[in-house]
């Protein structure tokens, strides 16, 4: 018995889990840490930190280590000019060299500091690649979030709707019972009632698919029912044009990247200009040598001792490389300045857009919120008549099907301020602000 009871509260606890609803707030914190698409751009901005280091800018020395051990078999017969002969079959012939070298090039035509600050650079685009993907991610998950909300809200639209479509086919067929109704106003409640199931089960679809896509991007398996809660009806505070334009030019992350790519460009034509200068390096090493040899004219052999130098190289010509790469990076910049004005005009005109989208729907929205404030009292009013005789079936059913459409209106204006709110912050990059 006490077995029974404990595995009836763990279904009952992990039922209850499984039905915790859940906010906007709950949803963007779960995005965040633990989906895998953020999690991956969250790997490639640790590479990038890795790879801005002093070394991969060009400033450190190389140091290397060599060490070499030969042997080799050999038969020789040499004759000298006095008439001597030296003959040797199988000769042993053994050498052993190792070798420490210190290389720094302490000069390559100003493309160290180029490289460093490109490092730099890049690493700060892969922080904003990770942010772009955070609020894509993010605005997926609102967006998905808002419309099963609103999902939500308009299957007790049609719950009522099946209540009261009951209450008129029950009403009919009592009349119709009594004589008082024909069988055609008796067909027609049921059809009506037909048609009111046949959209609360689209609804319940509509809501499967936006779970399956929500359920994607915050991870979760496949079989956890998500249910969400908040306010469709909150209207935030306008603000204004100019301000709204100043902050996109400043944060719009598109714009942020396409201003690194250019800073990128202009450093990877500093690059290709360094390719024109000499190079001068430094290098010190040690050497350490010995041989044994059973035939030749020394029998051992033994050398070691530093050296120290400087290096000048400078090419001339390379197959005109350096000049197409110079060419090549001088119109890799102009390109990533023509993406910038191309982006940041588009990105303006879209916020323009929405700015008056969101304007519009706010209105709307203020608007059917007042008039579904009359919407239930009409309803419940129609109920009481038609059992009192004041109206007819036919005359409910209009009244239902206009507060059907009021409600509908309301969360389709709904969906419009929220998804326009939505797309202002990505684009003026003020997501954080939103939750």
């Amino acid at each position: 018995m006490r077995a029974i009871l404990l595995i009836s509260l763990m279904v009952l606890s992990s039922f209850s889990i499984a039905q915790e609803k859940l906010g906007l707030e709950q949803i963007v914190n779960r995005v965040l840490s633990q989906n895998f698409g953020i999690q991956m751009a969250k790997i490639d901005t640790k590479i990038a930190k890795n790879e801005n280091n002093a070394g991969a800018a060009g400033y450190l020395p190389t140091i290397d280590v060599q060490a070499t051990q030969d042997l080799a078999l050999s038969s020789a017969r040499q004759e000298f000019l006095t008439g001597d002969v030296n003959e040797a079959t199988n000769a042993k012939n053994q050498a052993f060299s190792a070798s420490a070298m210190l290389n720094w090039t302490f000069f390559d035509g100003f493309k160290m500091f180029a490289t460093d600050k490109k490092l730099d650079e890049l690493e700060r685009f892969s922080e904003l690649n990770l942010r772009a993907a955070m609020e894509m991610k993010i605005y997926e998950a609102a967006v998905n979030y808002y419309t099963l909300l609103s999902l939500q809200e308009m299957e007790e639209v049609y719950t009522a709707a099946i209540d009261l479509s009951k209450i008129r086919k029950e009403f009919t067929e009592n009349r119709y019972n009594s004589g008082a109704a024909n069988r055609i106003q008796l067909m027609q409640a049921e059809l009506d009632l037909t048609a009111d199931s046949a959209a609360y089960i689209a609804n319940q679809q509509s809501q499967s698919e936006i779970k399956a896509a929500l359920s994607k991007i915050l991870q979760l398996p496949v079989t956890d029912e998500i249910l969400v809660e908040g306010d469709l009806n909150k209207i935030e505070e306008r603000q204004e044009w100019d301000a709204l334009a100043k902050t996109f030019m400043e944060q719009n992350t598109s714009i942020m990247q396409a201003k690194s790519n250019i800073a990128v460009s202009e450093l990877s034509t500093k690059e290709a200009k360094s390719r024109f200068y000499p190079q001068l390096s430094f290098y010190a090493a040690y050497d350490f040598g010995s041989s044994k040899n059973e035939v030749g004219f020394l029998a051992s052999n033994r050398s070691y001792g530093p050296s120290i130098g400087i290096t000048a190289k400078w090419s001339i010509l390379n197959h005109l490389s350096r000049a197409t790469e110079l060419r090549n990076s001088k119109l890799n910049k102009e390109r990533a300045e023509l993406s910038y004005k191309n982006d940041s005009i588009n990105a303006l005109a879209d916020l323009r857009n929405y700015f008056e989208v969101m304007q519009f729907a706010e209105e709307k929205l203020q608007f059917e919120q007042r008039n579904i404030s009359q919407t239930q009292s009409i309803i419940d009013i129609s109920e009481t008549a038609l059992k009192a005789g004041s109206i007819t079936p036919l005359e409910l059913r209009e009244i239902q099907y206009s507060a059907i459409q009021a409600e509908g209106r309301l969360l389709q204006a709904q969906m419009e301020y929220q998804t326009a709110r939505m797309n202002i912050a990505l684009l003026s990059g003020g997501f954080q602000e939103l939750f």
